[in-house]
């Protein structure tokens, strides 16, 4: 591998961690996972079922660690672009254990939640198989876990930050040896250096948004690693204007609320000033969110 590998990059500030270009839709530069090249190595998120296995086992490859080596899987939340490939990336590395939160863990190894799962995404996206089709995950291969638990690496671990608002199964991952922020979904995106919302459907809520936020604050984190799609070496700042741009989106769409409650109508309004991926689905989390509150 060299350094200059458009799809396995060195992770700034680190000497273990690796950024690994997932695809998303067969895209470049659209879904990050991570790996860490320890003693124990993991991958934080796995991705989509369609795209994400074929790259993480080609950076396996380029940073010379045997599939049987790859001790933890860990998807932050369940949704199919963080959590697709866990089923046949578990089979591919017959060691690794399947670490996820408590509130998802079901819908990787039930076949049957599996499959609403599944049919929950076609339905927000509007076709067949977005992400791929998913394998379950053997129940034995997997742990539980929840805010206080740790992952052990070898050389230090990963600390376990429950982390709702995006989702209520969502966890955020901490290294303190290196001070690298795992964030998934709760500190937003960052694409060319911008900061973006996601707050998609079905369980967006922004108070819970908020004070995840403020919890990843006070780790006081160096570098925030993005599933989408970038790295972020000045972290602080970063949270801080996502812990700002919440409450201002949600007010944003509110207010084109008042004369269209079509998403994409309301998307389309709202996109010179919130350019984003999937900004349609990101108006409609903030509708549910809305009219629940």
């Amino acid at each position: 591998m060299t350094e200059r590998d458009p799809d396995v990059e060195r992770v700034p500030g680190t000497e273990s961690i690796y950024r690994v270009d997932g695809r998303l839709f067969g895209e470049p530069g659209q879904l990050a996972v991570y790996v860490l090249d320890t003693p124990k190595p993991a991958l934080v998120d796995t991705g989509t079922a369609d795209t994400t296995p074929d790259a993480v086992l080609a950076a396996l490859e380029k940073l010379d660690i045997e599939r049987d080596e790859l001790a933890h899987l860990i998807p932050t939340h369940v949704h199919l672009d963080h959590a697709g490939g866990t089923g046949e990336l578990a089979a591919a590395c017959p060691n690794a254990t399947v670490h996820c939160h408590e509130r998802g863990i079901d819908f990787l190894t039930d076949p049957a939640l599996l499959e609403k799962l599944k049919a929950s995404v076609e339905d927000a996206i509007g076709m067949p198989e977005p992400y791929g089709d998913p394998e379950v995950v053997p129940a034995d291969r997997t742990r539980s876990i929840a805010g206080g638990d740790a992952i052990d690496l070898g050389d230090r671990t990963l600390e376990v930050v429950d982390a709702p608002g995006h989702a209520p199964h969502q966890a955020c991952l901490f290294d303190e040896t290196t001070d690298v922020l795992f964030a998934a979904d709760a500190a937003g995106m960052l694409f060319d250096g911008e900061i973006r919302p996601t707050t998609q459907p079905p369980s967006f809520d922004l108070e819970d948004a908020v004070e995840t936020v403020r919890e990843l604050r006070s780790l006081e984190p160096a570098v925030n690693c993005y599933p989408h799609f970038g790295v972020a070496t000045d972290a602080p700042t970063r949270l801080e204007t996502y812990e700002t741009m919440l409450p201002e989106w949600v007010d944003a769409v509110e207010h084109a609320a008042e004369t269209t409650d079509d998403p994409g109508a309301i998307a389309d309004q709202l996109r010179p000033e919130w350019k984003g991926m999937g900004l349609e689905g990101d108006v409609a989390g903030v509708l549910q969110y809305l009219r629940k509150s």
